[in-house]
């Protein structure tokens, strides 16, 4: 490849962006040097610096992928470099791809020229001319320095040699030439000038000799291999047919050049010219020599634009599972929302149900006492005061019957407040627990409880020493009804982290186990209100036995 071309000064450019960004360093240099999109973007300028191109490529595309998506403008800057790479590659198609990601992304006008010069290269290393062209001017509009738009209208012009225009090249780097600014930036006076000899020689006009040499008299003074490339190849094609010895001359100063800089294309171009200037057998052994050099630039190059295309895949794929994570914890998080929200509803429904079941338990409770007062009390009651009515109160024997019947009365009064009234829990709770059993023991039956003081009540929860009390008074209550028995024993043991109580009378049971349960079912739902279990057993003739699970 001839080096004729100029490719646009990314970095005037990529100075510009750099100091776009770094006025946020001059305001909080902590959070600059700590923002790990800066620290990725300073290895891959560090590697490209050093032309560690696919070191450089990685890092670039990895500070791409730090950004969100809003911050679009952050996302251009490493693309611009990318596509660059590519094209130091000669990947062009990926370049081409690079850039069109770009242009989508900018909002800031000073990327435009970058990003417009790239894309007309692109297409004009795969001959797309008419792109390449209509980029060209794009660029030109864009481009405000003086230097930046000689740049362009070099590549302009050159992009009409590579179309075969050669009278629009001459057209554009004519005047050009004639500019007084760009005689003093010596380097791209000459490739300005060499263009405009070369094009002059295409159209077999006589002043090509005079462009061509006084380039390369330029680039002599400044010894930039790089440039004296061009210079060279041009005056070996020049030469190529009039004077073969001088062609070859070139040809070979174009090859020590290319040596010198490293430039694999421009040494193939270099042989090229050599083959054709040199007898049969040196040519044999510089085209095998250009065969060989061909066929590793393809494979280096067609490794470099897997890797590149690799690097893309593997980011993109890493976003996506990241976006896919991102969706799971969403999806987890509102999973734990929804669940919580249900619990929620479920809590304040069992609560509402609670307190519905304990309104009715209250007003079942209400209605008992209002009965047992009615049926029992009242009548004893009335019966009494009539006795006291009829009766001569002064004879001490109905004086004595009158005041029994009155201490029953009392006796039972005070029974029923004990049924229902407030059950203490603290200290005292043992003592009451125990006064209760004991009341039910008399001439007939035999209250037995067994343990009842090996058990740490300090440690019960009060709401299961409530419902303990409770349910062992209905418990006796149904003893004393139905069961005819004459001996109850009640047993309390701590089985891992709940309370055991079991009771077991020896009365006439029950053959039917549902009714049973029916009766004690107050009995059987203050047990599960707190998480407990509770087991009936009974059989006709062969007594009653509960078993209780309670948890602290």
């Amino acid at each position: 490849m001839i080096n004729s071309k100029v490719h646009f000064p990314i970095f005037l450019f990529a100075l510009t962006i750099v100091c776009l960004f770094s006025s946020c360093e001059n305001k909080n240099k902590i959070n600059s040097q700590s923002d790990p999109y800066n620290i990725t973007l300073d290895k891959a300028l560090s590697f490209n610096d050093k032309q560690q191109y696919d070191s450089a490529y990685f890092y670039f595309n990895k500070a791409k992928s730090l950004c969100t998506k809003e911050e679009k403008d952050k996302m251009v800057y490493p693309l611009i470099y990318m596509a660059g790479i590519e094209q130091i590659e000669c990947d062009f198609s990926g370049s081409e791809a690079t850039v069109t990601e770009a242009l989508d992304l900018v909002s800031d006008q000073r990327y435009l020229p970058s990003l417009y010069n790239l894309l007309g290269i692109a297409y004009q290393e795969q001959y797309n001319f008419a792109n390449a062209l209509k980029y060209y001017n794009q660029c030109l509009k864009v481009t405000t320095d003086t230097s930046g738009r000689q740049v362009i209208l070099n590549n302009i012009g050159y992009a009409y040699i590579d179309a075969n225009k050669y009278p629009n090249a001459i057209a554009v780097l004519l005047p050009l030439s004639k500019e007084k600014s760009l005689r003093k930036d010596k380097k791209n006076y000459a490739k300005v000038l060499d263009n405009l000899g070369y094009t002059y020689f295409k159209t077999n006009d006589t002043q090509a000799f005079f462009y061509l040499d006084k380039a390369l008299h330029i680039r002599d003074s400044l010894q930039d291999n790089y440039e004296l490339i061009a210079s060279n190849m041009h005056l070996s094609e020049y030469y190529l047919h009039s004077n073969p010895a001088l062609a070859n001359d070139f040809a070979q100063k174009a090859l020590v050049a290319a040596q010198k800089v490293n430039s694999p294309d421009d040494k193939i171009e270099a042989l090229k010219f050599l083959i054709q200037t040199s007898d049969s057998n040196p040519s044999k052994t510089l085209a095998l020599q250009q065969i060989q050099l061909s066929d590793s630039i393809a494979k280096v190059r067609q490794i470099a634009k897997n890797q590149f295309a690799k690097i893309k895949y593997d980011s993109k794929m890493a976003i996506e599972q990241s976006q896919r994570y991102k969706k799971e914890k969403q999806g987890y998080l509102f999973l734990c929302i929804g669940i919580f929200i249900v619990s929620l509803v479920v809590y304040f429904i069992v609560r509402w149900r609670n307190q519905r079941k304990l309104q009715a338990e209250t007003y079942k409770t209400e209605t008992r006492i209002a009965k047992k007062l009615h049926d029992e009390l009242a009548n004893d009651v009335f019966n009494a005061m009539t006795y006291a009515e009829t009766q001569n109160l002064q004879d001490s024997s109905i004086k004595e019957t009158l005041v029994d019947n009155l201490e029953n009365i009392y006796n039972r009064t005070r029974n029923i407040s004990k049924e229902n009234n407030e059950i203490e829990t603290n200290e005292q709770y043992e003592m009451v627990l125990k006064e209760l059993l004991s009341n039910y023991s008399n001439a007939q039956v035999n209250v037995i409880v067994n343990k009842i003081n090996t058990i740490d009540w300090d440690k019960i929860k009060k709401e299961s020493k409530i419902v303990v009390y409770r349910v062992l008074q209905e418990l006796m209550v149904n003893m004393k009804k139905h069961s005819h028995c004459s001996l109850v024993v009640i047993r309390f043991e701590i089985h891992k982290n709940n309370l055991e109580i079991s009771y077991s009378d020896n009365g006439i049971g029950c053959g039917e186990l549902l009714n049973l349960k029916k009766g004690l079912q107050n009995a059987e739902n203050r047990i599960l209100a707190i998480n407990g279990n509770i087991n009936f057993e009974s059989e006709s003739n062969k007594g009653f036995k509960v078993k209780m699970v309670i948890p602290k």
